[in-house]
């Protein structure tokens, strides 16, 4: 039992704020994005040009961690050490007002994550999986979804990188596979981030819990023969 004891007090730190520094946006080594123009209509209005579209650098605890926005309706300040962000279930993210993106939208987000996504990504591939995450986001708001209502997102001012978010999201009925993702949410815009490492060990030490205890005496009697 005690590497379920073990694995459960970490689990409580998993729970607890992190720190979160958004380092860059842009591919790193070199900081390259590509820059859209997105315009928002119905229960949220946005028209904001020169929208910094790709991976979002993060810094969760000090460890380096790609994520991607899925948050418009939030800025975030560069280079701005945030001390009150929480892991929170993908499905009920963001918590601005236009989230929470709802099961559907999660679901979509760890398709495109699972398929697309590579730390050696071009910067147009990495900002049309950006622009994937929030029109995918957009075509599953709805009352009872989202804080907001029902909203529709129109991203232009880049060909490249909209002719490739269209042509993931045109993409998404066949595929399958799933990424293991979470959100980071609290003050500021919200993330998508893979699910980090100690998650990961909680979740295998309450499957083992859930077995029950007939179970770990297997494993021991096992062990030893």
């Amino acid at each position: 039992m005690v590497l379920v004891t073990a694995a459960l007090a970490v689990g409580g730190s998993a729970s607890a704020s992190v720190t979160l520094d958004l380092v860059s946006v842009g591919q790193v080594g070199n900081n390259s994005y590509q820059v859209v123009t997105l315009v928002a209509s119905g229960g949220y209005s946005l028209n904001q040009p020169g929208v910094e579209a790709g991976v979002y650098n993060l810094k969760v605890n000090g460890v380096a961690t790609p994520s991607f926005c899925i948050d418009i309706a939030t800025e975030q300040i560069e280079n701005k050490l945030y001390t009150d962000y929480n892991y929170n279930p993908l499905a009920s993210s963001p918590v601005s007002i236009i989230g929470p993106m709802g099961a559907q939208a999660a679901t979509d987000i760890e398709k495109l994550w699972a398929a697309y996504y590579s730390p050696s990504m071009t910067s147009v591939q990495a900002a049309a999986l950006q622009v994937a995450i929030w029109e995918d986001e957009a075509n599953n708001s709805g009352p009872g979804i989202d804080t907001a209502g029902k909203y529709t997102l129109t991203v232009s001012g880049n060909s490249l990188v909209t002719t490739a978010a269209g042509n993931m999201l045109a993409a998404l009925p066949g595929l399958t596979t799933e990424a293991n993702l979470i959100a980071l949410v609290d003050s500021g815009q919200g993330y998508v981030v893979a699910v980090p490492e100690p998650t990961t060990v909680i979740a295998g030490a309450l499957l083992l819990l859930l077995l029950g205890a007939s179970t770990l005496r297997i494993l021991r009697r096992n062990r030893l023969s």
